[in-house]
């Protein structure tokens, strides 16, 4: 693997900073016309896609902090020293940011979600890519023939890096066509954000692993919560959609 993508004198600039990058870019773009599809004002749909890409930064990185937080008490330098990124925690901080800006600005907070939901795919494409490229977050030894080996993997491992890629490459063309044609608010969201973490939860079996809690990895527990509150939800507004 090659996490370094070229270097400016002294400054590394590395992979996954530039496709960290690609995403916000994606990201806006996504926004914006999903925004004018939809007839919103470009201007609030921006002002927020900013809010949401600095909040969800922060998100991130509390989302990978919390779980080690015993660690980082004791030693808070580490804090920003070292890495780490948690998508749940970033799709917490941008929904909770979202309730006090859609009632600011007298928006409809479902509709704004269901133009997001696309970058949820698009946004996993990326990072796990870079994820790849930086040689972590692997799965275990095979011998299949797709096998990577990465520096630190001692022999080939499953690329379960490309592994998400591959599910987000599947959600994406779903997540596009519920965005562009919500049969009600919330419609697109509710699917992306259940198949996303249907993938995470099966996938995760089969990462580098962090803390068990019980079988299950702290992310595990996160998106099984996720599915079991995303499910009966879309089956409820399906229901009630229907009814109407």
């Amino acid at each position: 693997m090659a996490p370094i993508a070229f270097s400016i004198g002294s400054l590394d600039i590395y992979w996954y900073g530039i496709l960290m990058a690609c995403t916000f870019v994606a990201a806006f773009y996504i926004s914006r016309y999903f925004a004018k599809l939809h007839g919103l004002d470009q201007r609030l749909v921006e002002n927020l896609y900013f809010l949401s890409a600095f909040t969800g930064l922060i998100g991130s990185r509390l989302g990978a902090i919390l779980p080690h937080w015993r660690y980082f008490l004791e030693h808070p330098a580490e804090i920003f020293a070292r890495g780490g990124m948690a998508s749940h925690g970033a799709i917490f901080t941008i929904m909770v940011v979202g309730i006090f800006y859609v009632r600011k600005h007298q928006l409809k907070y479902w509709q704004l979600a269901d133009i997001a939901s696309p970058i949820l795919p698009v946004g996993h494409v990326f990072i796990r890519l870079g994820n790849f490229l930086s040689g972590e977050l692997y799965g275990p030894p095979t011998n299949l023939p797709w096998g990577v080996e990465f520096p630190t993997s001692l022999g080939p491992v499953h690329p379960s890096q490309l592994y998400e890629v591959a599910a987000s490459l599947v959600i994406l063309p779903l997540a596009w066509k519920w965005a562009k044609a919500p049969k009600y608010h919330g419609y697109a969201f509710f699917r992306v954000l259940f198949l996303h973490s249907l993938v995470r939860f099966f996938l995760d079996f089969i990462r580098q692993h962090s803390e068990l809690y019980g079988p299950f990895v702290l992310s595990q527990i996160i998106a099984l919560a996720i599915c079991l509150i995303t499910l009966p939800t879309i089956i409820i507004l399906d229901r009630r959609h229907q009814a109407q």
